[in-house]
Order: structure tokens, then C-alpha cells, then sequence
């Protein structure tokens, strides 16, 4: 079949949101691109018109009075210039702001169009660069009519027709690859953005009502599927992130890996001869180790946070589709291309994380087994080097209470002699002395009173002090 070079009243979708987080009200930067937006298309500022008072816990909040700000101009078409309408509809929904854009042809266009002709629906090529750190994502959907066809295109052809329209809008650095086909109320739709690709991810759908009934309900459900691109962005910001700290959790595992294993040899090459500076590095190393365990310990936590916040809007968007679903039953419908995101996607992202929480924890064991090693070896070290000083303390000890004692022996010894010494002096050496003379003992005859009294005396203080410090002196263990 050839290929389809025409479309009806194609139409262009933008659904961004934005984390409210610090810069709630007119602060947001999701306004400010949203006026960059405008800028094209009509004179008319939003973010003037935003109105915050009406803010409350709702889970849904319009922020302009009277819902939208609507507009109609011109774009030139070969040669001709041709009514478009479009409008912006800032909403607050959770803890986020959400703004749905739209430009296209009206229902009373009749004319088949190029899909080149899109280009001029995003002539600043604004679409799909919104970044940010707070910034969810945003979700760009195109529709077009078919002319009619006999035999109804393949899904070959109107893959084709998709790309087409793709090519025209976005510039061919932000353009997605394409992901995958499917239904939207039983019109054929396509995907395109890869999730794996977190760097430069952007989400695109081209989708070809082929009744009225399906455009009916794209208008019926639109505050469903605004919910559903809502959780289904914050989905992926969660599991983005938490590639990126995939990454940083990788890199701190292979230094790990390398510090332990390098730790090891230095502790075999060491053996059981540690010295002081050993000790230290083992110190120095164990505050390093402490360190990491920390950092990645938190890195294990944001991991299992983003986890969780994947949980929840994953079931927030299950309740979601499921209001949908329940509400097209009847027709026996069922849109595949928003079920394949909860029934596929989503899971797979959360398999990727508990796959990483599982291998980073051999990470955690890694670092407490380290850290065990070394503060066993540090601990029986210092343990060893307390002993020591401990007895060298205790010889110290007992070599200053010897001196202690010495001196307390000496000073009584010298104490007793004097006093010994003195009371000999003063209590009859003279009778001793004319004893002495009596005897006629040679060598004391000839010494002088005096002298012999001192003699006798400093003799017999001698032997006191010998005696006391004899007695008093400290035993040898």
C-alpha cells in the first residue's frame, strides 16, 4: 500500500508537570516555559493569570478562573494562512503543578494538511527540552484523522504516518525512538521514548482516532489520563533517578572492592608484627571505612526510597486506568497502551532496583566485614599495648614506692642515730671515760674527754641507724 502524504485536523498535546517543592506559585518554572510557549501563538501571558488563592489539600486544583486560556491565530500553510486553536490549562494535582498545552486545526477544518505542517505547531522547538532537577517530565501527544482509505491502512503504513509527524514537530536531536504499537479505545496509537535511555528520555504518542466514538473519549477521560500521565512521569523521575545512584552505588562498590582487598594483603603482609604507625593507618583506614559505609548506606536507602515512591504511583495509576477501564467495558475496549505501562513497564523498572538492592548489599557486608577485620585488629593491638603499659606503669609504680620506702628508712635510721647519739652525749660518758682510764686501755688514755665523749657518742649513733634501717628497710619480692 502506499504511503499516506495527508492527514485531518492533526492536533498537538503537551502534558507537562513539575514538582512544586520550593517554588510554589508564580515562582514555578513550568509558567515560565509555558509563556515561552504562548509566545508563538497568542499575546496573552498565563502566568498573570494564575490564581493561587483557591489552593487547598485537593488533590486537584484549576489555577486560572475561568479553567483555561483559550486562543485562536494563524499559521501559513503553502502560501496560505489557516485558523488554529489551542489552549493552556494550568492545573495543581498533588504535591506537583501540571500544565496541559494544545495547538491544532478546529472540528470545522475540513482540509487534508501535510504532516510537515506540524513543524509550525512548535516553532521555537520548546517541546520535549523542558529540564530540571524538579521537573517530572512531560508527555507529548499528537492526533490526526485519516483520510478516508479503502482498504484500511496496515499497521506498517500507518507506523510510517507516525514517524512523519514526528520528524515534523520535534527537531531531530530531541526526536524518541520509537517503542512500541498499540490501541487507545480502539484506535491504533504509537509509543515512542525508551525508558533504558535516562539521559536524554522523552515521551511521545502519535495516535489516529479512526471514529468519532474513540475522539469522544479521549475528551470524556481527560482528566483521567492527565492522572495517569502524572503518575506515570513521576514513575520514571523515580527510576532515572535512581540509575543515577545505581551508578554512584557502582563505583563506590569497585573502590570497596579494591580498598578490601588491598587492606587484606597489607594485613598479611604485616602479619602479627604491628608497630605504633601500623596501628595508626589501621585507625586511619577504619574512619575511612566508617565514612563509606555511610554514604552508601544512604545510597542503598534513596534506592529503596525511589522504590517505594514507584509503588505507590504505580498503584495510584492502577486505580486510575481501572476507572477508565471500567467505564469503556461496555464496548468491550480496552486502552492496551496505558494497561502495557502498569502491566509491563513499571514492573520492570522495580525488578532493575531490587536487583540492585540485592547486589549492593554484598557491598554492605563487604564494608562491616572490613570494618569488623580491622577493628579486631586494632582492638586486640591496643589491647596488647595496654598490657605493656600497664606493666611498665606497674614497675614504675613499685620502683617509686622502693625509693619511697628507702628514703623513709633512711631518714628514720638517720632519725634514731642522732637521737641515740645525743642521749649517749648527755648521759655519763664521763664515767665511762674515768672506767676507761682505770683499765689503763693504751690507745683511749691518750684521747682528750671531749673527743672520746664524741667518739663514744657518734659510735653508738652509728650503730641505732644501723640497726633501725636494718629493720625498716624494704624486702626484697
Amino acid at each position: 500500500m502506499s504511503e499516506i502524504e495527508k492527514v485531518l485536523n492533526p492536533n498537538v498535546y503537551a502534558f507537562a508537570f513539575h514538582l512544586i517543592g520550593d517554588a510554589s506559585g508564580k515562582d514555578n518554572p513550568l509558567w515560565n516555559w509555558g509563556d515561552d510557549f504562548l509566545e508563538s501563538f497568542t499575546s496573552e501571558k498565563l502566568k498573570p493569570k494564575l490564581n493561587f488563592s483557591e489552593e487547598s489539600s485537593n488533590f486537584r486544583v484549576d489555577l486560572l478562573p475561568d479553567i483555561s486560556l483559550d486562543f485562536i491565530t494563524k499559521v501559513s500553510y503553502n502560501e496560505t494562512k489557516l485558523d488554529v486553536s489551542g489552549f493552556a490549562k494550568p492545573i495543581k494535582i498533588g504535591d506537583s503543578y501540571a500544565l496541559w498545552l494544545n495547538v491544532g486545526f478546529p472540528d470545522s477544518f475540513v482540509g487534508e494538511v501535510s504532516p510537515q505542517l506540524l513543524s509550525t505547531f512548535n516553532p521555537q522547538n520548546l517541546l520535549g527540552i523542558v529540564t530540571g532537577e524538579e521537573f517530572l517530565g512531560e508527555t507529548i501527544l499528537i492526533t490526526a484523522k485519516l483520510p478516508p482509505q479503502s482498504p484500511p491502512p496496515s499497521l506498517e503504513t500507518l507506523q510510517s504516518l507516525a514517524e512523519k509527524c514526528c520528524n515534523a514537530l520535534l527537531p531531530e536531536k530531541y526526536r524518541p525512538p520509537f517503542n512500541r504499537a498499540g490501541e487507545l479505545f480502539g484506535s491504533p496509537i504509537f509509543e515512542y521514548g525508551l525508558i533504558k535511555q535516562t539521559a536524554n528520555y522523552r515521551h511521545l504518542l502519535v495516535w489516529f482516532p479512526n471514529s468519532e466514538a474513540s475522539e469522544d473519549k479521549l475528551g470524556t477521560y481527560q482528566q483521567e489520563i492527565i492522572d495517569l500521565f502524572y503518575y506515570r512521569n513521576k514513575i520514571i523521575k523515580a527510576f532515572h533517578n535512581s540509575r543515577q545512584i545505581h551508578r554512584i552505588l557502582l563505583d563506590f562498590y569497585r573502590q570497596v572492592e579494591d580498598n578490601v582487598n588491598c587492606l587484606q594483603q597489607r594485613i598479611d603482609e604485616l602479619g602479627s608484627d604491628l608497630t605504633t604507625e601500623n596501628l595508626q593507618e589501621f585507625k586511619e583506614e577504619l574512619k575511612k571505612l566508617l565514612k563509606t559505609a555511610l554514604t552508601y548506606t544512604q545510597g542503598l536507602t534513596k534506592l529503596e526510597d525511589y522504590d517505594n515512591t514507584i509503588a505507590i504511583n504505580l498503584n495510584n495509576y492502577d486505580e486510575k486506568f481501572a476507572q477508565i477501564y471500567a467505564k469503556v467495558e461496555s464496548d468491550k475496549e480496552e486502552p492496551s497502551i496505558l494497561n502495557h505501562f502498569s502491566r509491563k513497564t513499571a514492573p520492570y523498572m522495580r525488578s532493575q532496583i531490587a536487583g540492585d538492592l540485592g547486589y549492593f548489599r554484598h557491598g554492605t557486608n563487604l564494608i562491616e566485614q572490613a570494618i569488623a577485620s580491622i577493628r579486631g585488629i586494632v582492638e586486640i593491638e591496643q589491647a596488647r599495648s595496654d598490657r605493656a603499659n600497664q606493666l611498665a606503669l606497674r614497675k614504675s609504680e613499685d620502683k617509686e614506692k622502693d625509693r619511697d620506702d628507702r628514703l623513709q628508712s633512711t631518714v628514720q635510721a638517720i632519725g634514731v642515730g642522732l637521737a641515740a647519739g645525743g642521749i649517749a652525749a648527755s648521759s655519763g660518758t664521763d664515767k665511762v671515760f674515768e672506767t676507761v682510764q682505770n683499765y689503763k686501755i693504751p690507745i683511749l688514755i691518750q684521747l682528750h674527754p671531749f673527743l672520746f665523749s664524741f667518739a663514744l657518742s657518734f659510735a653508738i649513733a652509728l650503730l641505732a641507724a644501723g640497726i633501725t634501717w636494718w629493720r625498716t628497710k624494704p624486702k626484697n619480692n
